[in-house]
């Protein structure tokens, strides 16, 4: 063993978790081992071995068994699914969400990363995949730790009326799939989800994701369809609402009434005890003598002159046609013209407050009084408050220098400031007007699209534009208004835009907003050509799986088009499922008609030349040119496709037999060019000789026919 070398997994060491967790302190590089041989590995070049086998009576180290526990290094971990753990010499186990702990968290995964060492129970070993778990219940029997949440392999482990705790797996249109065991789903439904009802269905992916934890209880279990019904209401689990904390989810109808009709109530009340305490403080004021009243009724007569100074004209006008006499009538009406100029200076005062919150201009000058204020003195004795004559001359002052600056300037002066502008501007139009110039901002853009509203290229590059500085709804924007702008007639165009903003919801928005723009592309555009361009959008992002739902949602929708078989069959080809794409040439043949099957086939021949095997295509030509010998499209195709994935060989073997149909002279004369071309290019001086003899024997024989 001096010359052999070999090799021992650091998970088939020890099943201490001090020796995994620091190797390099309990070996040291010459130190002596005794180790079990498990075999050699497969280069032949290294000899396997293991040390917890040393001295045990074990069936062997490297085999593991049901109902055993072993040490394993996390390989892989999958969001919302579990672990992949490795074992030595190659074994691979899985572990469920649900056998992560006996207690589940929120984040059952966020402990684990790749190369960490567990301690797995294993479950089964079928399939050559070992079910393994980590629960402490199984891998430390002996420490009986509290099982909160307990195993659920099967619809047996259930009962009516047990209050479960599990996952969300799925957001369905009939309600919410739940996960309570590795193999165990519940449904339930919307009315059981929540006592609020959302608008919207899509809010429920929003706020109850996948592999949220919840709490359920089970309603009703049937058997023998494997169905299990559960309920998240705070009623039946004694928790509080699933969508009441993550958003503000509108009530019943009749509670927002009750709602919406005590806060009207309230409202009302405020503002009538409002107005009741100013009508009783104007009557008091009304009533008291002028003396007494002049201190506190300053700042009303303020608001008044304010208010008279901003409307003199009409105000004057309806003091001047009152009685200018004082008695009890005129203190009523000077009353009743309390309330009702009371009233306009309330709003007046509330559209100048906003006014002023939002513009904030300079402040009115307010009436100016020598004296104290008295109800009894008319309008056309108080004079109005006007601005100071040191402000105006102060303002005439700062004029005179900017008026003296402009003078001192020459006339040269001037002409030269008016050439400096005249330059810049024809620069700036010179550069404006280069049609090589690259718009470098959205006003360069807005430009381009407004002298050519109708190019697609145009709008696609002001996007691209604003996705490069990451403006994702900026350039949401710009395909919207791409779409208004871009006439109906030019449908290619509009089609173009759609297709980009398609790309834009795959690659930056949800599934949900990509579902919205889809749809509406269909009812915009021709719908063939939409779910076309989506499935090659799928494919091209790597989503097969939804590439795939969507091809299958075409074929029941558009059975009769030939572009869809093909297309889903070169998507097959191209994921390497040639068996299914075999099947699907024969279902096209059942759906189509007659009339297209030499087109569908000889398509799917090409592919099988560019994406397959090519000898299954040459079978494919065949069979169709022995059925079809006169198609001259089928065999040009054939002809093409074997120059360029077959031999010269092939080549010349199908010209020798399409030069000896009996096909009309002007097809014969397009199949000699041909033949003629090719050995220009890839034969000799001697094999473009022989085509031209044989040309040459062909138009004899048909002259002298003819004779």
């Amino acid at each position: 063993m001096n010359d052999s070398v070999s090799s021992s997994s650091i998970t088939g060491v020890f099943l201490s978790f001090q020796v995994l967790k620091h190797p390099d302190k309990n070996f040291q590089v010459g130190q002596a081992l005794r180790a079990t041989v498990v075999g050699p590995d497969s280069s032949k070049a290294f000899l396997r071995l293991s040390l917890i086998g040393v001295g045990m009576k074990l069936r062997g180290p490297h085999k593991l068994e049901e109902g055993e526990v072993a040490m394993g290094r996390v390989v892989k971990v999958t969001p919302n699914e579990g672990l992949t753990v490795s074992f030595p010499f190659g074994k691979i186990g899985t572990v469920s969400l649900f056998h992560m702990s006996d207690s589940y968290s929120e984040t059952p995964l966020e402990d684990f990363a790749p190369q960490k060492v567990v301690r797995c129970y294993i479950l089964s070993t079928e399939d050559n995949v070992l079910t393994l778990s980590l629960r402490s219940s199984r891998t430390n029997p002996e420490t009986k730790s509290k099982i909160e949440d307990p195993e659920i392999n099967s619809i047996q482990d259930i009962k009516e009326g047990q209050l479960l705790r599990g996952y969300v797996r799925s957001i369905q249109p009939h309600g919410v799939f739940f996960g309570l065991g590795p193999s165990v789903v519940g449904l339930a439904r919307y009315p059981h989800v929540s006592q609020h009802s959302p608008s919207k269905k899509a809010l429920y992916n929003k706020h109850l994701p996948e592999g949220k934890l919840l709490t359920a209880r089970v309603l009703r279990l049937n058997h023998q369809k494997n169905l299990v019904e559960l309920s998240f209401l705070p009623g039946d689990t004694g928790k509080p609402d699933v969508l009441s904390a993550s958003l503000e989810v509108p009530l019943s109808e009749q509670e927002e009434r009750k709602t919406g009709a005590e806060e009207k109530d309230q409202k009302g009340e405020k503002k009538n005890q409002k107005r009741n305490k100013k009508n009783q403080k104007q009557l008091e004021e009304v009533e008291l003598p002028n003396k007494e009243k002049q201190k506190p009724q300053k700042p009303q007569a303020q608001k008044r002159g304010r208010q008279e100074h901003q409307e003199p004209g009409s105000e004057q006008e309806r003091v001047s046609k009152k009685p200018k006499k004082a008695g009890p009538s005129e203190e009523d009406d000077s009353l009743l013209d309390v309330y009702y100029r009371e009233g306009e200076e309330e709003g007046e005062e509330t559209n100048m407050l906003s006014k002023e919150k939002q513009t904030k201009p300079a402040e009115v000058p307010r009436l100016q009084l020598s004296s104290g204020f008295a109800w009894n003195v008319g309008l056309d004795s108080l004079t109005p408050a006007l601005p100071p004559l040191a402000e105006s001359s102060d303002s005439e002052e700062d004029e005179k220098p900017h008026q003296a600056t402009q003078k001192k300037k020459s006339k040269k002066e001037r002409e030269l400031e008016k050439q400096k502008a005249e330059k810049e501007l024809s620069r700036i139009e010179e550069a404006l007007m280069d049609p090589g110039r690259q718009p470098e901002s959205a006003d360069d853009f807005d430009r381009l699209v407004l002298s050519s509203p109708n190019s697609s290229i145009l709008w696609l590059q002001y996007m691209a534009f604003h996705l490069q500085a990451t403006e994702i709804e900026n350039a949401r924007a710009v395909a919207e208004r791409a779409l208004k702008t871009i006439s109906f007639r030019e449908e290619q165009e509009k089609l173009n835009v759609w297709v980009a903003l398609l790309n834009l919801e795959n690659m930056y928005g949800s599934q949900e907003s990509l579902t919205k723009v889809f749809e509406r592309a269909v009812q915009y555009n021709e719908p063939l050509k939409v779910f076309l361009h989506l499935a090659d959008i799928y494919a091209k992002s790597e989503k097969f799986q939804e590439a795939s739902e969507l091809y299958n949602r075409m074929l029941k929708r558009f059975r009769q088009e030939k572009a869809v078989w093909i297309k889903y069959g070169a998507f097959l080809l191209r994921r390497s499922q040639a068996g299914a794409s075999h099947c699907m040439l024969q279902r096209a043949l059942e759906c189509l008609p007659s009339k297209e099957h030499v087109d569908v086939i000889a398509k799917f021949a090409q592919l099988e030349f560019q994406l397959g095997d090519p000898e299954r295509a040459k079978a494919i030509f065949e069979k169709t040119l022995t059925t079809y010998p006169k198609r001259t499209d089928v065999w040009s195709v054939y002809i093409d496709m074997t120059i360029k994935h077959g031999s010269q060989k092939d080549v010349r073997d199908i010209f020798e037999r399409v030069i000896h149909l009996s096909l009309a002279p002007k097809k014969m004369k397009f199949f000699f060019k041909r033949y003629l071309d090719y050995e220009k290019q890839h034969g000799t001086e001697k094999d473009v000789q022989a085509v031209k003899a044989k040309a040459l024997e062909y138009v004899e024989a048909k002259s002298s026919v003819e004779d």
